[in-house]
């Protein structure tokens, strides 16, 4: 088995490279964030006004007959 050395200053280099590009990434993602953001609450809006989500943001039931499923009529029962 061969012996690798690690040279300590190409491992700080690669960091730095490494923590100046996330750096970039994050200072460039920034500004989106807060557009995406309200984006979300203008859907949650949507989705309230529609009648699809209640108030705290879980689905409505909707008033159907069990006979209108989408999967279906349940499978009936063998005795």
């Amino acid at each position: 088995m061969t012996e690798q050395t690690v040279d300590s200053e190409r491992v700080r280099a690669a960091v730095e490279q490494m923590r100046a590009a996330l750096r970039a990434w994050a200072e460039a993602v920034a500004p989106a964030v807060p557009a995406m953001a309200e984006e979300f609450v203008r859907l949650a809006e949507h989705l309230r006004e529609a009648g699809v989500v209640d108030e705290q943001g879980r689905p409505t039931r909707r008033d159907r007959p069990a006979w209108q499923s989408p999967y279906g009529p349940p499978p009936r029962r063998k005795h």
